[in-house]
């Protein structure tokens, strides 16, 4: 039986089974009427029968259980609103305190700062006193060295103009030389344009006429012959393989113009090359008449040339300046037969000597700095019997000296940093004869016969040889950027000079590139000069002047 309810405690109770009873049992769709305690679980009327009607479980009527478990929820109540109360006071005692610990904090934040503010700033008036004691008493001191800063400041941005000038100069003439081989082409493009237009338009009144003579019979039979005649006439011209041959050389020789650079004695250099071209001489040098018997050892730079007086025993060498003309007068005394810069100040020099017995040449090789000042001699191994030893030498693009004693086999790589030999190049059947010139593939091109030039690796294979025209004695010259030959010759039928211009593979690519007539006048030899620029060719010719060539493309 229920309980009787407090009074203002009204308990809102659900409607037994068999009225509007909404909550029912999940598993028989029942109104929910008891509670088992055992298990924790409303029931309907059938759980309760089934399984829930024996001990230990013990049913309570469910609206008993409702009413009781709100009444215990409703007694919970006025504890918690006091909880709520007095949370409420706990929350607004906190924010009192943070608001009371901020200011405080806050004032203390304050005092620090106030009190290391005063030490801060009475430690940087001390340092400041002490910097303004340093900088008067350094003041002299510092003067001189931003003056001596400036300077070098101002010398090195003298410097870089200088070299950037250089350098848009170089950039500028290159770009000049593409456009005049350009203006060239499209010239030449122009004109076989041009000669196949003609040809086009001829075609077109032919057959204009040929229409029109048709029309009429007497028309046809009075100028057919003459048209007849102009038909063969130009047919007979072959303008189309004219135009059309033209158009392959200069595709051929476009296909040939490259941009190549490199170094040469320590120094970069860069040009547009190449192309089989024409040379047109630009400038004659003339050879002091104080230059006996001029024999030609070698360029030091892009524009210097070495020349040997051998008149007598004086031996004095000259230097002359293709810019300037100048020839000047260096060393005496000394028998040199090749020279090749190293780098911007040292050049190294190949030399006869007489009176060997040992078995090392010492003197042979030598060091010079560009005021001719012996820096010192290198000595390698001597070989053969011969009291008078020639030594030839060049330097590669790596600044290594090759040397080679004239008429043995070994050519020697050395090291001009401390001299010593890195490797010792043996030719096999086959011995120096002359000059010896590195390419910048490292093979090295060997004279080894009055007509014959030997291409051969640092192993000592035999890559090419090379065999001139035999009428007289030749000389030859390396271009250090292309690995170009020029192998300069006396042409006995001709009475005259020439150079033919040879690939390192032992091709010729063109013969007698220039020409010029020998002088009454004494000397040695005539070779062709290679500048590292490329621009000029220089041949030295006759004895009496240097004749420079320069290379424009042709077509």
């Amino acid at each position: 039986m229920a309980a009787r309810f407090p009074e203002g405690n009204q308990v809102q109770l659900r409607p037994r089974k068999g009225h509007d009873m909404t909550w029912s049992c999940d598993k028989h769709g029942e109104p929910i009427a008891f509670y088992c305690k055992k298990h924790g679980l409303p029931v309907c009327d059938r759980c309760a029968i089934k399984e829930h009607c024996q001990k230990p479980c013990e049913l309570d009527d469910i609206e008993d259980v409702i009413f009781e478990r709100r009444k215990k929820l409703d007694e919970k109540r006025p504890k918690i609103q006091e909880l709520q109360k007095q949370m409420k006071a706990l929350d607004l005692k906190i924010k009192m305190a943070l608001t009371s610990g901020d200011t405080n904090l806050q004032t203390v934040n304050n005092s620090i700062q106030a009190s290391y503010h005063n030490k801060i700033k009475s430690v940087e008036e001390k340092e400041d006193r002490m910097i303004r004691v340093i900088n008067e008493e350094a003041d002299e001191e510092i003067r001189l060295v931003n003056e001596k800063r400036e300077k070098r400041i101002k010398d090195c941005n003298t410097e870089r103009e200088k070299k950037r000038q250089i350098i848009k100069d170089k950039e500028a003439k290159l770009l000049s030389d593409a456009k005049k081989i350009t203006e060239i082409i499209s010239k030449k493009i122009k004109d076989l344009t041009n000669k196949s237009q003609h040809v086009i338009n001829t075609i077109k009144n032919i057959e204009s006429t040929i229409t029109r003579i048709n029309q009429h019979d007497e028309t046809l039979v009075n100028e057919a012959p003459q048209v007849l005649a102009s038909i063969d006439e130009n047919l007979s011209l072959n303008v189309h393989q004219d135009v059309s041959d033209g158009l392959d050389r200069i595709e051929n020789a476009i296909q040939r113009v490259t941009f190549v650079e490199g170094e040469v004695g320590g120094k970069y250099y860069c040009r547009i090359d190449g192309y089989i071209g024409k040379w047109e001489l630009v400038k004659s040098i003339h050879i002091p008449s104080v230059v006996h018997k001029p024999y030609v050892c070698g360029l030091v730079s892009d524009d210097e040339i070495c020349v040997q007086d051998r008149y007598n025993n004086d031996m004095y060498m000259y230097v002359t300046n293709i810019n300037t003309q100048h020839t000047e007068k260096v060393i005496r005394g000394v028998w040199i037969i090749s020279c090749a810069p190293i780098d911007s100040n040292v050049i190294v020099c190949g030399k006869r000597r007489d009176h060997f017995t040992g078995d090392r040449l010492d003197g042979c090789i030598t060091l010079y700095d560009r005021q001719w000042k012996v820096i010192r001699d290198i000595s390698i191994p001597r070989n053969g019997d011969s009291r008078y030893c020639s030594v030839y030498v060049d330097v590669d693009s790596n600044g290594m000296i090759i040397a080679g004693q004239y008429y043995q086999s070994n050519i020697y790589l050395i090291n001009p940093a401390d001299d010593k030999i890195v490797n010792t190049i043996t030719m096999q059947g086959k011995k120096v004869r002359g000059e010896i010139q590195a390419l910048s593939s490292d093979d090295i091109v060997v004279k080894t016969g009055y007509y014959e030039y030997t291409v051969i690796s640092r192993s000592g294979e035999e890559k090419a040889v090379i065999h001139c025209v035999k009428r007289g004695r030749s000389q030859c010259r390396v271009d250090k950027l292309t690995d170009t030959l020029y192998i300069a010759y006396w042409d006995r039928v001709r009475m005259t000079y020439a150079v033919d211009q040879v690939s390192r593979d032992g091709i010729i690519q063109a013969r007698r590139i220039v020409e010029y007539v020998k002088s009454d006048r004494p000397h040695y030899s005539s070779p062709c000069l290679v500048t590292p620029s490329g621009n000029l060719v220089v041949h030295v010719c006759d004895g009496d002047k240097f004749l420079l060539y320069k290379k424009t493309i042709l077509l």
